[in-house]
């Protein structure tokens, strides 16, 4: 089988695989929790006793000698923006998963993208981690999100991590306006507080941590010879080792409570989720939230 015949059978699989997932219910909760939460601008009008002080415009205002407030209209379409990672790294598959990070990640995409889509709302779609980037502006309908789902399986194999900075300073310059962000990735490169929070200023921004179990917590499988997908490096190292284990054990949690702490700092909801386990409950719950928290 080639490699076109491959991906297209995926997209495929993971098409259905959406479409079975995406109830009604879940539809629902997708609108609950993401629609309408955005103004334009409609017209201005004479300020009357119990409008918002806030909403006065000033220039206005002193162009008339009448108090004036800018009037506004819910938006009815949220634009809603896939990055995913597609670094070397999301390549990777442990015996205890049967998807790799990124085809994880493919079908958490394709859910959100076909979810929008029966909403009536845009989908587009950044690809990091891989040279060059790829970029697909929001658009609407059926189309669109398969056309997401092959853009990312379909990604270079070849490229490493990138600084969060570089990323942010791409997602700003295609956006222009308010948009839902939804960061798919495994979060292995540094964080960058000053660039998650330039992000969050401007967009709404949904982080989804994609790990596989096995890059937690080391098995215990003796002499290994290891070998960085991303930067070459070649390590043999004794995993059986209880020290080695500690360690790395301790790196990990380090890193991963330093973007738990960050996105605490920046009031940022996020998801950690495993390779090996059913996103749709976490997926829910997220949803649920946000809905309460609209209403």
């Amino acid at each position: 089988m080639d490699k076109t015949q491959d991906i297209m059978q995926r997209v495929r699989r993971i098409e259905m695989q959406a479409r079975r997932l995406v109830t009604s219910t879940f539809a629902g909760l997708y609108r609950s929790g993401f629609r309408g939460q955005g103004l334009d601008f409609d017209e201005f009008r004479e300020y009357t006793p119990g409008d918002e002080p806030r909403f006065i415009d000033w220039k206005v205002t002193a162009r008339t000698g009448t108090p004036y407030v800018r009037k506004f209209h819910e938006e009815r379409e949220q634009a809603l923006l896939l990055a995913v990672d597609a670094s070397a790294s999301m390549r990777y598959a442990s015996s205890l998963s049967q998807d790799s990070k990124l085809e994880y990640a493919a079908r958490i995409a394709t859910t959100l993208a076909y979810s929008a889509a029966l909403n009536g709302d845009k989908t587009g779609l950044l690809i990091f981690g891989c040279n060059p980037h790829f970029y697909l502006p929001p658009a609407k309908g059926a189309r669109q999100y398969l056309r997401v789902l092959g853009s990312i399986l379909s990604s270079p194999p070849d490229g490493a991590d990138e600084d969060v900075p570089a990323v942010t300073d791409e997602l700003m310059r295609t956006q222009r306006k308010k948009t839902l962000l939804v960061m798919i990735s495994d979060f292995l490169f540094a964080p960058d507080k000053q660039a998650i929070g330039k992000l969050n200023y401007r967009h709404e921004i949904i982080p989804l941590r994609v790990n596989d179990p096995l890059e937690l917590t080391l098995p215990p499988a003796g002499r290994v010879h290891a070998l960085d997908a991303e930067t070459g490096a070649q390590l043999d190292a004794n995993l059986a080792d209880p020290t080695l284990r500690a360690e790395h054990a301790k790196r990990v949690r380090n890193h991963f409570e330093t973007w738990d702490q960050l996105f605490a700092q920046l009031s940022i909801d996020n998801l950690q989720l495993m390779t090996n386990q059913d996103f749709m409950p976490k997926l829910r719950a997220l949803f649920k939230r946000r809905s309460r928290l609209i209403r």
